[in-house]
């Protein structure tokens, strides 16, 4: 089932249609509307890029989809809240909706209203601040931290990207959402076998191939593991958008602030040595980062020139949203491994 024509619209770039998808687009698209229920902007944003769109998505199915109806709830919780925090609307609404569709319904409610039921507190305080462990068995431990970092991740890439508004005008009141839940209810009860996703990243082109794939240590040797080494190695790869100087400045600036979202991003570091050209496209990658509200169509637009395509804007946000999760990610791998666990 896919919602085309009543979810918000894509912002910045032109998403490529369903109807009009081949190849590796096609083959993500047909898996997402078959596990996730959905195609809506937080897929269609990155199709200009279905290279970087795949990893992204086999992140998120590995993390929130895989694991059973039960740990769906938990991770449901975990996507809302970190939602709820990053004032993603579409996002809110439309886990709202899946807890509403996996019979959490008071839950679903409570969180988007920032109010948090007793069974569910420790989880959201987790979420807040995820760290190696947390109040889930040690053997979700990967899934449930990979769900933390991807909704961190495709937060701020809706706030950049998409319209940030409720999936649909029917997702916008509670009675709404309930009847929506209706159409995703088999999807969140499905109990989806782990690595499906991954043959998607060998369908990748042969340039991928050449980039270092490291997988985090706290999630080695797993799906989520994979996927998430494959995002952050192709997130990386726009900062050849920017010159070392101008990434050099990105990673300073991002350092400085990434746990928290900012109505406008702080200033750019070492902004005065680079050309403006650079500055810009600088300042668009720590927006998506810190502040992805105030990513402007005119600052998107006079960065592109003739020179940058949708292709090249998909990729200079993710490259900068994606140093601000990898950030998060570090903090998670430090504590693990001053504490005698995992390291990155």
């Amino acid at each position: 089932m896919a919602l085309t024509g009543t979810v918000p619209g894509v912002r910045h770039v032109t998403p490529v249609a369903p109807k009009h998808a081949d190849g590796l687009l096609a083959a993500v698209y047909r898996q997402v509307e078959s596990e996730l229920g959905v195609i809506g902007p937080a897929i269609t944003m990155l199709s200009p890029a279905p290279e970087l769109l795949a990893p992204v998505w086999a992140l998120l199915r590995e993390s929130l989809l895989v694991g059973g109806p039960e740990e769906r709830k938990a991770k449901e919780v975990v996507a809302m809240v970190i939602a709820v925090r990053n004032e993603c609307r579409f996002c809110t609404d439309a886990h709202a909706m899946m807890l509403h569709a996996a019979g959490e319904s008071e839950a679903a409610e409570a969180v988007r209203s920032g109010r948090m039921p007793p069974q569910w507190a420790a989880l959201a305080e987790w979420a807040l601040e995820p760290g190696p462990e947390g109040p889930f068995p040690a053997e979700a431990a990967a899934r449930f931290i990979g769900t933390a970092l991807v909704f961190e991740l495709i937060t701020r890439l809706v706030k950049a990207l998409a319209d940030n508004e409720s999936p649909s005008p029917v997702t916008r009141t509670r009675l709404g959402r309930q009847v929506a839940s209706r159409l995703v209810r088999e999807a969140v009860a499905a109990d989806l076998a782990p690595g499906a996703s991954l043959p998607l990243l060998e369908d990748l082109p042969d340039w991928v191939r050449e980039l270092e794939v490291r997988e985090p240590a706290w999630a080695a040797g797993s799906p989520v593991g994979r996927a998430y080494g494959t995002v952050r190695a192709m997130a990386g790869y726009g900062s050849m958008l920017l010159s070392d100087q101008a990434a050099d400045a990105v990673a300073r600036t991002v350092g400085a602030g990434a746990s928290a979202l900012g109505a406008r991003p702080p200033a750019l570091a070492g902004a005065a040595d680079l050309p403006s050209q650079a500055a810009l496209g600088a300042r668009l990658a720590v927006s998506a980062a810190l502040a992805p509200d105030a990513v402007e169509e005119s600052d998107v637009e006079e960065w592109r020139g003739e020179v940058f395509s949708d292709h090249c804007v998909v990729y200079l946000l993710a490259y900068g949203a994606m140093t601000a999760v990898d950030a998060v990610q570090d903090e998670i791998a430090s504590e693990s491994a001053a504490t005698g666990g995992i390291d990155a």
